[in-house]
C-alpha cells in the first residue's frame, strides 16, 4: 500500500508506529532464522538418512532466504519511515505529525490551522 493513502487512513503517527512495528518484526524473524542456521548445519551429519540430510538442507537455505529477506525489508521500512519523519515537522510552527494529508504530496498544518485559521500547504 502506498504510504499516502496510510497515512490519510490512520494518521501520521499511527502510521509511524506500525511501520516501526513491521520492521523490528522482520528484523527479528530475520535473526531468528539466521539464528537457526548455524543450529541446523551443527545437526547436520552424513551418516543418517539422506532424506534427513536433504531436509536439513532445504532448511538451511529457506532459513537463509527468509532470513536475508527479513533484514532487506527492516532496512527498507526502515529507511522510509525516517524519510517520512525527517520531513513531518511543520516549518511554520514546528510542530510534529500534526498534519492533514491534502493529496500525496500536499500536507496542512492542523495545529497552525486550530490557533489561527491559517492552513499554510507543504509539498513535498
Amino acid at each position: 500500500m502506498e504510504p499516502a493513502d496510510s497515512i490519510r487512513r490512520l494518521g501520521f503517527a499511527r502510521w509511524y508506529e506500525r511501520r516501526l512495528i513491521e520492521g523490528h518484526a522482520w528484523f527479528i524473524s530475520g535473526v531468528a532464522c539466521m539464528i537457526a542456521i548455524p543450529a541446523c548445519i551443527e545437526e547436520l551429519s552424513f551418516r543418517g538418512s539422506v532424506a534427513r540430510l536433504l531436509a536439513y538442507v532445504v532448511l538451511v537455505l529457506v532459513a537463509g532466504a527468509i532470513g536475508i529477506y527479513g533484514l532487506v525489508r527492516y532496512q527498507r521500512i526502515l529507511s522510509e519511515a525516517e524519510h517520512l519523519g525527517e520531513q513531518a515537522t511543520c516549518g511554520a510552527c514546528g510542530a510534529y505529525a500534526r498534519f492533514r494529508l491534502i493529496s500525496t504530496s500536499d500536507v496542512r498544518c492542523r495545529r497552525l490551522a486550530e490557533r489561527v485559521g491559517f492552513e499554510p500547504t507543504k509539498r513535498y
